[in-house]
This record gives C-alpha cells, sequence and structure tokens, in this order.
C-alpha cells in the first residue's frame, strides 16, 4: 500500500515538461498584462490621457474577462485544455501586434477589452491542467510553481521591457511579448500532442466518486457555486484581484509621479513585488502543502494559511499608505500586493479539494469571472480617486487604504467561516458526543 501511494505521489518527466510550460504560459500572460503599467507615463502622454481614463483602461480588460473565463473552462472541460490553451495564446499574440497601432484613447480600450478576452481562462485552465497532472500530495507546490510564472516573469522582463520603452519607444514591448508568445503557441502544439489530452491527464489523479446522472451532475455544480465556501474563496479572489491590478496597472504609475523616482531606480524598483511575490508565493505554499499533509485537514493545510496571509496584505497596504519615506513606502507596498495575491494560489488549492472534480474546469472558470470583478473596479476606483482627490499623492493614498479594507474583510471572513461540510458534520457529531457525555 506504501509503495502503491508512493508511485501515484511521483510525476512523470512529461508531467513536469508540462508544468515547466505552464509556468511559462502564466509568465507571459502576466508580462502581457504588466506592460501596460510599465508604460503608462509614455502612453498617456501621447495619447494625452487623465487619470480616469487610464483607470478605465485598467478596468477594460476584465469587461470580458470573466465572461471568457467561464466559457474556456467549458470548454476546456468538453474538448481538452490543449486546443482552448493554443486558441487563447493565438490571441494574445495578435493583440500584441496591433496595440502598436494605437493611436487613439477608444483604439487603445478595444485592444485591452480584446487582451482581457483572451486572457480571461488563461490563470483557471493552466491550474485546472496542471491539476490532472499534479499528485495529490503536491498540488500546493505544483500548482505555485504555475503560479509563480506571473511574478517571476514580470521580475525578470521588468528591467527589458522598461529598457525597450525607454529606447525603443512603448510599442517595441508590445512586439516583442507577440512574438515570445508566437514562440511558446508552437512549442506546447509540439509538446502536448492529442486531441484528448484530457483524458491522458485524468489518468494521474482519478475520479473514484460513483456516477451520477446529468440532474444529479448539473445540481451538484450549481449547489457548489451557491455555497458559502465558494462564495467565500471568490471574495478572497475578488481582494486579491483588486489588490493585484493595483499594482500591475498603477503602482509603477505612483513610483514615478509621486515618489518621484528616477527611470534607473525604476527600471530596478519596478521588479521588487513580483521578486516578493515568487519568494512569498513559493514559501506559503510549501508550509500549507507540509500542513495538509500532515493534519490531512484542508481548514487547517489551506485555510488557516491563506486567512493570516491576506490580513498580512491589509496590514502593509494600510500602512504603506501613511509611510513618510519614500523607501518604507514602497517596500510595504510592494509586501501589501506580496501578501495580497495568495489567493492566485490557495484558492484554486481549495477549490480542488472541494469541488465535483468533472466540474472542476468550469468551477476554475466561475472563480475567475468572479475573481476578475475586483480588477475591474480596482483600478478605475485608484484613476478616479487619483484625479479627484486634494492631489494625486493623497488620491493614491485612499485607493491604497480601500484595498486595505477589502483584503481585511476577505481574509477574516475566509480565515473564519471557510469549512468543507465534512468538517461541518464532523464538529456536529463532536458537539453531539460532548453534550451527550
Amino acid at each position: 500500500m506504501a509503495q502503491k501511494n508512493m508511485k501515484e505521489s511521483k510525476m512523470s518527466k512529461k508531467a513536469w515538461i508540462v508544468i515547466a510550460l505552464l509556468f511559462l504560459l502564466t509568465a507571459i500572460s502576466n508580462v502581457d498584462k504588466a506592460i501596460i503599467g510599465f508604460a503608462s507615463v509614455p502612453i498617456m502622454e501621447e495619447l494625452e490621457l487623465t487619470p480616469e481614463q487610464w483607470g478605465i483602461v485598467g478596468s477594460v480588460f476584465f469587461l470580458l474577462y470573466s465572461l471568457s473565463a467561464v466559457l474556456g473552462g467549458a470548454l476546456a472541460d468538453k474538448f481538452g485544455t490543449r486546443i482552448v490553451i493554443a486558441c487563447m495564446v493565438v490571441i494574445w499574440s495578435l493583440v500584441q501586434f496591433s496595440t502598436i497601432f494605437v493611436s487613439s484613447f477608444a483604439f487603445l480600450l478595444i485592444t485591452r477589452i480584446i487582451l482581457g478576452m483572451g486572457e480571461g481562462p488563461s490563470y483557471s485552465l493552466a491550474v485546472t491542467a496542471a491539476s490532472q497532472w499534479l499528485p495529490k500530495e503536491k498540488r500546493g507546490i505544483g500548482l505555485s510553481i504555475v503560479s509563480i510564472g506571473s511574478p517571476l516573469g514580470v521580475a525578470i522582463s521588468a528591467p527589458i521591457l522598461m529598457n525597450l520603452i525607454g529606447n525603443y519607444g512603448w510599442r517595441s514591448a508590445f512586439i516583442a511579448t507577440g512574438v515570445v508568445g508566437v514562440i511558446w503557441m508552437s512549442v506546447w502544439l509540439w509538446v502536448v500532442k492529442g486531441k484528448a489530452d484530457s483524458k491522458e491527464e485524468s489518468s494521474v489523479v482519478k475520479d473514484n466518486s460513483d456516477p451520477l446522472t446529468p440532474e444529479q451532475e448539473s445540481s451538484k455544480f450549481s449547489s457548489f457555486l451557491l455555497s458559502k465556501n465558494f462564495i467565500l474563496i471568490a471574495l478572497c479572489g475578488f481582494a486579491t484581484y483588486w489588490a493585484f491590478t493595483l499594482g500591475l496597472n498603477w503602482l509603477p504609475n505612483y513610483m514615478e509621479n509621486v515618489l518621484q523616482l528616477s527611470a534607473e531606480t525604476l527600471q530596478i524598483v519596478v521588479a521588487l513585488p513580483w521578486i516578493l511575490i515568487t519568494i512569498s508565493l513559493l514559501t506559503f505554499s510549501t508550509i500549507s502543502d507540509r500542513l495538509f499533509r500532515k493534519t490531512k485537514s484542508v481548514v487547517k493545510g489551506r485555510v488557516f494559511v491563506l486567512g493570516p496571509v491576506l490580513l498580512a496584505g491589509a496590514v502593509c497596504y494600510f500602512f504603506g499608505s501613511m509611510a513618510s519615506s519614500n523607501w518604507l513606502a514602497i517596500v510595504l507596498l510592494s509586501l501589501g500586493l506580496t501578501f495580497g495575491v495568495i489567493t492566485i494560489v490557495l484558492g484554486p488549492a481549495i477549490l480542488i479539494e472541494l469541488s465535483p472534480k468533472k466540474h472542476q474546469g468550469k468551477i476554475q472558470g466561475w472563480f475567475m469571472a468572479f475573481t476578475s470583478l475586483g480588477g475591474i473596479v480596482g483600478p478605475y476606483v485608484t484613476g478616479y480617486l487619483v484625479e479627484n482627490s486634494s492631489s494625486a499623492a493623497a488620491g493614491f493614498h485612499y485607493s491604497f487604504q480601500i484595498c486595505a479594507f477589502i483584503l481585511l474583510i476577505a481574509g477574516g471572513l475566509a480565515w473564519a467561516a471557510i469549512r468543507p461540510k465534512q468538517v461541518e458534520k464532523i464538529e456536529m457529531k463532536i458537539t453531539d458526543t460532548v453534550q451527550n457525555a
């Protein structure tokens, strides 16, 4: 039995290659999103955009993001992740190439909307594909490897992209990422072969539950979406994406225009949050995996890590908004962003443990759909506050404090109330036993 468990916990060489490719996928996806923040100052100057208009640019990215996340998850459940992911990357690359022709506010909005549509399913599909190749005991660290592609890709590419923007204009950065997307797609289609890849992957993680009728499956799916656990995990995702898009779209602008950092310093500093996020995701996912293996409890191993880390993010964002020193503000705001994005890893890991396996693609899609709402609201609220406050600095500080409050609420509720039904039943039995005794 022990040998069987050890065998099931091992990963094949191909599985590691797929995880590596999915790591690169999330890296490319996040870099495509991050470019707009790095190029915010020259784009705003060239197109003569106000802060509120720039907030709209950040928000419209997520208009079709939610819809495409749900649609992409459903298509992946039906056709497999290979083709859906490849089609998704084609859309990204075409949009990146088309952005070089942007000459107006309206044109810029169109490119951001289409890019959001193409990237909507990206993370949920990457997580779904990865989880099907990962043994249960390695999902935390495995999903972290995929997830850290997002911050690590930005951290590595930030100085390169900032240098391209400074020396060759902001359009050169979009061309570079478009080329990288095309190369990645070619390798993906070459390595991951076969139409029914989802069937091949499903042999890694089997569902031994009894078969249900279509009506029962539909009821099981909708019941889970309406459950307290899913709603609270989605709320954490909403808070995470609020914090994430605040850092993605506005933090470089804040550092350049409010903190008045030089171009040389900015090239280094903009990478700091993403380096910290990489370290944080690896650290907390490893801690979460160890606790999960030791306790066999999704609450103690996952939820009790998620809640406190979100609360730490709230504290850092709040005090970062009041720091008198530029460097202290940079460190605290970077840590706020770092801790605030923990749901990117632990949210899907919790959902995988709690949700029906047959619907995991759709459930991850719906999770990203609700999560992305934070990306719609956050950038616009920030732009509105920056433009309509007594000063740009005051507007930024208000937006950081609002983000802190949202992280505080989400983290506190998650820590206190996310409980699987099995745990609730066990707790009720224990309570009854004690009372009867």
